[in-house]
C-alpha cells in the first residue's frame, strides 16, 4: 500500500490541471478546470476574487476534486477514458505574501509581476481529506476496464 500512496502523490505533483467541484448557496454544482501547483500534500491554484468558484468556496469551503491523467503514451493514443484520483478536500483563502503561496505559486507571482497587470486574485489551497479514490493508479493499461482491479482507496495519515 506504501507503493499505491508514493504514487498517489507523484500524480498530485506531476499533473498541473484538476476539476474543482464546488456549490452554491442552493447547493446546485459547479465545476471547473483549473490550473495547479502541488507539494504531494495540497494543492495551490489562484483564481479571480469575484469568479463562481471563489463565491461558492467562501461559503462552503468544503469542494470536491478529480484529476484525471494518463497512465502512458499507448494510454493516450486508445479511445479509454483516463485514469483518476477523486477526493473531497477543504478551501482555504490564503495572504499573497505567505510563505506556501510565495513558495508554490512563485512561477505564477513572477508572471503577475512582470505583465503589469493589476487583477483582483486570491490565493487558495485545498487539502485533501484523509482518503483519495484511486481508478486505473498502480495497475497495468488493459486492467482499466476491470473495476474490481481499476480502483482502489488511499489513506492518507
Amino acid at each position: 500500500m506504501k507503493d499505491l500512496v508514493r504514487e498517489v502523490r507523484k500524480i498530485m505533483k506531476n499533473n498541473m490541471w484538476l476539476v474543482l467541484s464546488t456549490a452554491n448557496e442552493k447547493g446546485n454544482p459547479q465545476s471547473s478546470v483549473i490550473v495547479y501547483e502541488s507539494d504531494g500534500n495540497s494543492f495551490y491554484f489562484v483564481t479571480g476574487k469575484n469568479t463562481l468558484k471563489a463565491k461558492n468556496m467562501r461559503k462552503n469551503n468544503n469542494v470536491s476534486v478529480t484529476i484525471p491523467f494518463r497512465i502512458n503514451l499507448l494510454h493516450k493514443l486508445i479511445p479509454a477514458p483516463p485514469a483518476e484520483l477523486h477526493f473531497k478536500a477543504k478551501a482555504q483563502f490564503l495572504e499573497r505574501e505567505s510563505e506556501e503561496v510565495q513558495t508554490m505559486l512563485a512561477r505564477i507571482l513572477k508572471y503577475e509581476e512582470k505583465s503589469g497587470v493589476k487583477t483582483e486574485t486570491v490565493y487558495v489551497k485545498l487539502t485533501p481529506g484523509k482518503k483519495i479514490a484511486t481508478h486505473g493508479v498502480g495497475i497495468k493499461l488493459w486492467q482499466l476496464r476491470f473495476p474490481e482491479k481499476a480502483r482502489n482507496v488511499v489513506s492518507f495519515d
